[in-house]
């Protein structure tokens, strides 16, 4: 016993010695092995490419000819809108049309390029993925609707005078996010289209004419028949004053110490015809005030108007007319004034004359 344990004793370091030459060739067997693995991994990569290059070239021109295609379709939309002069409409529906056809292409491609891929499956990824987009891009895409049902029913046309809640001025264009309007004193609003479709919106230049109105009051001392010639002939020769509908002058309200008149008249429905005339027929009336003796009452200075009445009496009215106001110039450029170009008419909601 003692003498085989010896011999086993004597015989271990060889053992762990093989032990471990084994384990040294196992190693740089698996480590060649692996890399031989790798290569061929890399080989097999290359011969799928070179036998699938000629799917990726078709695929690539399918691509190109759908998107030239797609191109063609936008101007050609684009083209016809506007000379139907619904310019806005023509930009969103061509833009729609154009990456609808490029999504198409692409979709085809991917088919050409990999065969095994259905277009059933990227048809149902694409609607998970458009579902997804819908939640991430929910406000974006009802801006979008509400921008389309607006060109489509058209409430106003770009180039209107319009007034959305506090935001008035001149409609620029109706992109599919938002309508951009250019205020009346030069600054630019941009109103999302939800607002829009959802307010109440007042179109300023919906016809060729509309109304202004201006109140003054007047004492009782005065003839009231008298009093409304001196205004009409005041403001009839003025050049923005439309002879038809004509002007008028109404007895409005009674006062405790005055009578309220309402002048009303007609003008061009842009802006600045109403600041125009609305200037030049207080300047007017002003005027042939003073020329015929003529004293407005303030309805609040009671205690004033009673002093005075009892002072002194008001003379007659003397008829007097006086030259009508200077012109009043505006620029091209005020935002009052300038054309943007209009939508064709005849395609809104507006109601015809």
């Amino acid at each position: 016993m003692k003498e085989s344990r010896k011999a086993l004793f004597l015989f271990e370091p060889i053992r762990v010695l093989g032990s471990l030459y084994v384990m040294e060739n196992k190693q740089s067997v698996d480590v060649t092995s692996g890399f031989d693995l790798a290569w061929q991994r890399i080989e097999n990569w290359g011969t799928d490419f070179y036998s699938l290059l000629p799917n990726i070239l078709a695929g690539f021109l399918i691509l190109i000819f759908i998107g030239l295609i797609a191109y063609a379709v936008k101007r050609g939309l684009e083209s016809y809108f506007k000379r139907r002069k619904r310019i806005d409409l023509g930009n969103l529906l061509s833009d729609l049309v154009f990456w609808g056809l490029t999504i198409f292409g692409v979709l085809v491609a991917l088919t050409v390029i990999m065969p095994s891929l259905q277009p059933v499956d990227l048809i149902s990824g694409l609607g998970l993925g458009s579902l997804a987009v819908g939640f991430a891009f929910k406000d974006i895409l009802q801006n979008w609707l509400a921008g389309l049902l607006i060109l489509l029913r058209l409430p106003f046309r770009r180039g209107d005078q319009i007034r959305i809640d506090d935001s008035e001025g001149t409609v620029v264009s109706i992109e599919p996010r938002a309508t951009v309007i250019k205020t009346y004193d030069g600054k630019v609003i941009v109103v999302p289209n939800t607002k829009v479709y959802t307010s109440h919106v007042i179109v300023g230049t919906a016809y060729d004419v509309r109304r202004v109105e201006l109140d003054i009051t007047v004492g009782y001392d005065y003839n009231t028949n008298d009093i409304i010639k001196i205004i009409l002939d005041a403001i009839t020769p003025l050049d923005e004053v439309l002879k038809e509908p004509t002007p008028q002058v109404l007895c409005w309200s009674l006062g405790s110490t005055s009578m309220e008149m309402k002048v009303r008249w007609w003008v061009d429905s842009s802006r600045s015809q109403e600041v125009v005339s609305r200037a030049r027929i207080v300047q007017a009336i002003k005027e042939t005030f003073e020329l015929n003796d003529i004293d407005p009452t303030d309805p609040q200075l009671i205690f004033y108007q009673e002093h005075k009445a009892k002072s002194k009496k008001h003379s007659p009215v003397k008829g007097k007319k006086t030259t009508p106001p200077q012109k009043i110039k505006t620029s091209t450029h005020d935002p009052e004034v300038e054309k943007i170009k209009l939508d064709d008419k005849s395609q809104t909601i507006l109601p015809k004359e």
